[in-house]
């Protein structure tokens, strides 16, 4: 099978020249051997041309299967870790930090809006909030209208679609595809397009479910820090008011001096003791 690399291009034209220059450094090779002397830089040469064409090929196939590979997603709930890979995009989600790691994406994904840092590395790290956005054609009359969007960032992501080819600059795809954009938002500048992908429905359907995940496991995990917060405060306010009734009432136990109590309230046989501690003798 790795002689089919001496012929891989991504065009026909590609193919058709690699296959002339190897059979003409195919030919040379023979001469070369079977001449009289035998030309050793003729040989050199001929496999010199031939080991590059394969080198060309092997790394070309390589792209064109890194590129046509389904997406798929790797979930790692109980290490926060959501990666996916495939179809020309390799990219990690990390709860912990909140980031999106962008291993590596094909250089014809990656949009011109994207950072002059990624578009160079075709990588990156990125800090929360960031979203997979999918464009899809609609109605006419529906056009430029984007789709509900409801609860929080989980809800805000899942399913988020812009009908518009506009609102990222660039084309509907074909009927059956489908076109998805991972978004990050810059702390001044707004909303930018990292890369966007386009492709059959299924194929990149897990960039979009790994976001929304993402995003679900962000809200649970600010809803968990609030209630905690929620209770954190209500316990304080118990605190706080328990502290003024009872200074409220030794203040009232001490106006009133060595007034009769109710002996059968326990909490007032409390406050008349800490009274008493406080008051000063009344041979004094």
């Amino acid at each position: 099978m790795w002689l089919f690399a001496l012929f891989q291009a991504e065009t026909l034209l590609g193919r058709i020249v690699k296959m002339s220059m190897c059979g003409a450094a195919a030919v040379a090779l023979y001469a070369g051997l079977s001449s009289t002397p035998q030309s050793d830089a003729q040989v050199a040469l001929a496999l010199a041309v031939i080991a590059a064409l394969w080198l060309h090929g092997y790394r070309e196939g390589r792209r064109l299967s890194y590129a046509s590979t389904r997406c798929d997603a790797e979930i790692r709930e109980d290490e926060g870790r959501i990666r996916v890979a495939g179809g020309g995009v390799d990219l990690t989600l990390h709860l912990v930090s909140r980031t999106l790691t962008v291993n590596k994406v094909a250089k014809r994904f990656v949009s011109i809006d994207a950072p002059g840092e990624f578009q160079r590395l075709r990588s990156g790290r990125f800090e929360w909030p960031f979203r997979a956005q999918a464009v899809e054609p609609e109605p006419e009359s529906n056009a430029g209208s984007f789709g509900a969007v409801s609860g929080a960032s989980a809800a805000r992501w899942k399913g988020e679609r812009a009908t518009s080819a506009s609102d990222i600059g660039k084309t509907i795809a074909p009927a059956g595809e489908r076109e998805i954009g991972v978004y990050w938002k810059h702390p001044g500048q707004g909303d930018r397009l990292l890369f966007s992908v386009t492709g059959p429905a299924g194929k990149y359907e897990a960039i979009d479910r790994a976001f929304w995940i993402f995003a679900a496991w962000i809200d649970r995990e600010d809803e968990a820090r609030r209630a905690i917060e929620r209770r954190h405060k209500a316990e304080a306010w118990q605190r706080d008011w328990e502290e003024k009734r009872l200074a409220e009432e030794l203040d009232h136990a001490r106006r009133r001096g060595g007034s009769a109590f109710d002996e059968t309230d326990p909490h007032m046989r409390t406050t008349a003791k800490a009274a008493k501690a406080i008051t000063p003798s009344r041979r004094w």
